[in-house]
């Protein structure tokens, strides 16, 4: 109203305008990339609650084909065509039970970023009608105002199969393209769509949410690279429990073998606690869900992945049993025991126990397993009472599970059992990597060089007044590299002392094995001495006289390098071959007719140590060369040397069970072992403490000298290299 006047104004009511322009802000600027707009498409196929999705690629032409819910052609006129229309919001969960992907409204507007022109064929479930849409982006954009833009519907004339393969569902199809796809770019799209597919095992008509995507006309490249994608995150386990049962019912066992990422086995049999099981065969991969990723896996879609997908299903002849697996169904009280923080195992001999070892029980959500098991099988080899009392393995009326008597708690020991085992090693080996991170020493020349440079560079800066007072902390730090040499001399000195003391405790376990041997054939001597109904066997007792001083004098020798001062303290640069045929000499208590060959082709001398110091590195070396070569039929080792330039090189090689070399620098860790060593043998002090291989190595630093696994010689397994650097 008009104060001073009192005269009402005529208005009028205006509609707001939308610029065309705002299609290319909505479509293409939201999305930015090729591969995400397709996924766009792709995500909207599974939020029809599509079981397959086929993405096919022509020369000039993208068709995303479903076999989804489809829509009718008011549904596309309300919905499609209605910008940043909110019903996925409204709509959080599909009519299938998938949580919806998109709620924007926006990213069916992306595909303009793709090509120039769009053909859209969509037939609902249970209707006979199809209708087609075909957008031309260009001509859309022409028009100023985005309401009067539009899509040309028609009803085709052919009302096959949507895009040839499916009775309803849609097809988009994208003509004109804009962009060249090279192979990353299928790794990218893969990037955005494998949390939407289950694992292969679970691609079948009876998963709760199966949705199978197939990418075709790509070239084997491109393929591959999609493909190795989309199962990129079941690449990501850290360990795998593989296990079966055989002939459960007549005294069969469960043999299972866990294997670690880098290539460590773990292999045990169990019994069975009833004889109501004949066969079971299972795989179950372990993940950890956190931290970085492997393949730019989001570590937060992992999670819910595994939560969707994961645990561990059951199989019966092939058929999935839909009550087990996800992490809902905790058929193996996985959840509950980790919930109450057990961490002993109910199931396991005490032997086979770590303390607090459960502790590393995996959870439904960071797991995926398959047990096969055969209903049918287990009815026929059933006896007949227990067919008649219903002891064998069955499924319920509803076929969705298992009957719950005897035989299915046999099943869920039998793999509960290998988990509990996992749960153990895995315990076990992260506090082997703990205290073997705690005797680790570290080098300080690194962080003192650093600290040099900084001061100098410092001193270049600082005014005239302040130059003495670095000039002091300079001489300061000098002082002190002077103090860390000597603690690190001395260091290196109790090093070696208490090494080849380590390793003659190691000989004398050796050595009183031997000496209850001894006591033994001294005590067959006296029976013979003192008896009165025998005859006295004089060749036989001298035989057995002189053997016995034999075997004293050889276990004797292993303590020679502790028994004289000279040895113990005194630092010579020894011949190499004849220091090294002198420790074979000793060591032969401990050889086990191993024949050792020793063949360098010329003189070369050891770097300056006590020979205390060398029969710490070599005995060790052969002690774990002779306990590697336990099983094998050929038993040798081969000793000879190099020299390159101002470099000289050791190997010991040996017949045994070989190494990995891609990770045996791990073996001179302490407590790190690869061979289990047989009752017997570390019955002798021959190894089994996982601390031989870590004495070489304390002592090679201490010398300047580096410790290696190399590949071996021809007709060798294992190649030990001891290697220095000395004056040309």
């Amino acid at each position: 109203m008009n104060s001073k006047s009192g005269i009402n104004p005529v208005r009028k009511f205006h509609t707001f305008t939308v610029d065309a322009a705002l299609l290319r802000e909505l479509g293409e600027r939201l999305v930015g990339k090729p591969y995400v707009a397709l996924a766009e498409l792709v995500k909207n196929s599974y939020d029809a609650d599509a079981t397959e999705v086929t993405v096919t690629f022509r020369r000039d032409s993208i068709t995303v084909t479903d076999n989804g819910s489809g829509m009718s052609q008011t549904e596309f006129i309300s919905h499609w065509l209605r910008v940043g229309t909110t019903h996925k919001q409204k709509q959080n969960v599909t009519s299938g039970g998938r949580n919806v992907t998109g709620s924007k409204g926006v990213g069916r507007l992306s595909v303009q970023f793709l090509g120039d022109e769009l053909e859209v064929v969509s037939r609902k479930a249970k209707s006979h009608e199809t209708f087609r849409a075909d957008v031309n982006w260009d001509e859309a954009r022409r028009e100023t105002d985005l309401v009067k833009a539009g899509v040309y519907i028609s009803t085709p004339q052919n009302q096959d199969k949507i895009g040839g393969l499916y009775e309803h569902g849609t097809s988009v199809k994208i003509v004109g393209l804009k962009h060249e796809w090279l192979v990353e770019d299928f790794t990218d799209l893969a990037g955005e769509l494998w949390f939407l597919k289950p694992p292969p095992e679970l691609l079948d008509s009876r998963s709760s949410h199966p949705f199978d995507i197939q990418v075709k006309g790509l070239n084997s490249e491109a393929k591959e690279a999609f493909n190795y994608q989309m199962k990129r995150a079941l690449e990501n386990w850290i360990a795998v429990i593989e296990g079966s049962l055989s002939s459960g019912r007549t005294g069969g066992s469960n043999e299972i073998v866990v294997t670690f990422k880098n290539g460590d086995e773990y292999r045990a049999k169990y019994k069975p606690e009833t004889s109501l099981l004949d066969q079971v065969e299972f795989k179950i991969y372990i993940f950890k869900l956190s931290g970085k990723q492997a393949g730019g896996i989001n570590v937060h879609e992992a999670r819910d992945y595994f939560r969707k997908f994961g645990g561990i299903h059951i199989y019966d002849n092939s058929f999935r049993l839909p009550f087990y697996g996800g992490d809902e169904q905790d058929w193996l009280g996985l959840e509950i025991d980790h919930s109450h923080r057990i961490n002993k195992s109910k199931l396991l001999p005490a032997n086979l126990q770590v303390a607090s070892g459960l502790n590393d029980l995996p959870t439904n959500g960071r797991i995926f397993g398959a047990v096969k098991i055969s209903t049918s099988l287990e009815r026929e080899s059933a006896s007949v009472r227990d067919l008649n009392r219903g002891a064998y393995l069955n499924v319920q009326v509803t076929r969705d599970r298992l009957i719950d008597n005897e035989a299915f708690a046999e099943l869920k020991h039998s793999v509960r059992w290998a988990i509990d085992y996992y749960a153990m090693r895995s315990f076990e080996r992260r506090n082997v990597i703990k205290a073997s991170m705690r005797l680790e020493v570290p080098k300080t020349e690194e962080k003192v060089s650093e600290i040099r440079t900084q001061l100098f560079q410092l001193s270049m800066k600082v005014p005239q007044t302040l130059e003495a007072e670095v000039d002091a902390v300079s001489n300061k730090l000098k002082e002190l590299e002077d103090l860390e040499l000597k603690r690190t001399s001395a260091i290196n000195e109790e090093r070696i002392l208490l090494a080849a003391l380590a390793t003659s405790g190691m000989a004398a376990l050796a050595m009183e094995h031997e000496l209850h041997k001894e006591l033994s054939v001294l005590s067959d001597m006296r029976k013979q001495l003192t008896s009165k109904n025998k005859v006295l066997d004089m060749p036989k007792l001298i035989a057995s006289i002189d053997n016995w001083a034999d075997r004293t004098a050889k276990a004797r020798k292993l303590f020679s390098p502790l028994m004289h001062e000279y040895d113990r303290e005194k630092r010579n640069q020894y011949n190499a071959q004849k220091v090294l045929a002198r420790i074979v000499g000793n060591s032969e208590a401990l050889l086990r007719q191993v024949h050792v060959e020793i063949d360098f082709s010329r003189s070369i001398m050891l770097p300056s140590a006590t020979f205390a110091a060398w029969n710490a590195i070599f005995q060790n070396v052969l002690i774990n060369a002779v306990n590697a070569m336990i099983d094998s039929s050929r038993r040798l080792m081969f000793c000879f040397a190099e020299i390159d330039r101002n470099k000289s090189s050791i190997y010991i090689a040996d017949t045994g069970v070989g190494v990995r070399l891609s990770d045996s620098s791990d073996l001179f860790k302490p407590f790190i072992r690869r061979l289990e060593i047989p009752e017997e043998r570390k019955a002798l002090g021959l190894g089994g403490m996982g601390i031989g291989l870590t004495i070489v190595k304390m002592v090679a630093d201490s010398l300047d000298c580096t410790v290696s696994f190399v590949p071996p010689p021809v007709g060798f397994s294992t190649a030990f290299k001891l290697e220095w650097t000395h004056d040309e």
